[in-house]
């Protein structure tokens, strides 16, 4: 038996899954017998912790408020795309509505659940980002506490619309708050000696991403189960994804190690104006680059070399290129 296999079986205990499913029946039945409008907010929630948003508050916290600090969040964020991704490979938990046929889960929160269950993704990217601006903000006691409960309700979220099972949820969460403190540790011991030691940690995480990209594409093991003659979860198509997540996390994480390493971006040493407008020039590239070129990759029927080259380009030219950019000019304007 492989051990993704195991892993199934041991997630999937009928003993241990039961209660589990036995509570969103209960979300569930509180939801169908009420306004559509509480579903309408949990969907607004949860959007919080899909792709764009994070990407979106690390650039602008990068680019406008704290160079460094930004760069700890964009690793948290690159590290919940690149684990949170293998995790899903190799547990291979079905969503809620396949592992029980009662289970009805919210349609449009379905657009953005269609590969394996555990852990949460959304739970984890908002431990991670949100944990780590708790962080940050800790000794702000009620900003600290509202990024918190900001936490708590994606995560709720996430089982109101009945797309996650609560041990995916505490999953997620757990594993995103070990990011916040270990992430926050690598990068101090960088912080002694950044040429080195941030070079030192970005060939560990290549190696890593490296390796984790040939087991997810070519040695995960999945079974193929259908019902009806269709295909439950695409195992390629799930693989695909994780192409996608690797792309955008290594070219960030590598954007903005080499960034900080050879020519320290620093934006503090810039004007408020000069914030505001690489903040809004910004903005306006992460978006057209997350409304199609994203959007483009993530498409199964993609090559697998695009889908990792064009996200990763994207990444590093928010961490590196665009900042070295706006440097640039910035000195000319000086002189």
């Amino acid at each position: 038996m492989s051990y993704n296999i195991c892993m199934i079986d041991f997630l999937t205990n009928e003993s241990w899954i039961s209660p589990q499913i036995d509570f969103l029946l209960l979300l569930q039945n509180f939801r169908l017998q009420h306004s559509d409008i509480y579903s309408k907010i949990f969907l607004s929630i949860t959007a919080v912790g899909e792709v764009w948003f994070p990407v979106l508050i690390c650039s602008i916290y990068y680019w406008c408020f704290d160079s460094k600090k930004g760069m700890y969040l964009y690793t948290l964020v690159g590290f919940h795309f690149m684990f949170g991704q293998l995790l899903k490979i190799i547990a291979g938990v079905y969503r809620p509505w396949i592992l029980c046929d009662k289970v009805q889960p919210v349609k449009e929160a379905m657009l953005h659940a269609s590969g394996y269950s555990f852990p949460s993704g959304h739970s984890s990217m908002a431990a991670s980002l949100f944990g780590g601006l708790a962080y940050i903000f800790r000794k702000k006691l009620f900003i600290c506490f509202s990024f918190v409960f900001l936490i708590l309700l994606i995560a709720f979220s996430r089982l109101w619309l009945c797309v996650h099972t609560p041990q995916d949820v505490i999953a997620g969460m757990l594993i995103g708050a070990v990011w916040v403190f270990f992430v926050k540790f690598l990068i101090d011991w960088a912080e002694n000696n950044p040429k080195k030691r941030y070079m030192i940690l970005l060939f560990i995480i290549d190696v890593f991403a490296f390796l984790a990209l040939i087991y997810i594409c070519y040695f995960n093991n999945l079974p193929l189960d259908y019902v009806d003659g269709k295909l439950l979860v695409n195992p390629t198509k799930a693989a695909h994804t994780s192409v996608v997540c690797y792309g955008i996390s290594l070219g960030i994480i590598n954007g903005a190690f080499l960034c900080r390493s050879f020519f320290h971006f620093d934006v503090k040493k810039y004007s408020i104006i000069q914030r505001i407008v690489i903040g809004i020039i910004g903005s306006i590239i992460l978006f057209f680059m997350l409304r199609y070129p994203l959007e483009y990759c993530f498409s199964p029927e993609r090559d697998l070399k695009p889908a990792f080259l064009l996200p990763f380009l994207m990444g590093f030219c928010l961490t590196a290129i665009y900042p070295f950019i706006f440097t640039k000019i910035c000195k000319n304007e000086e002189v």
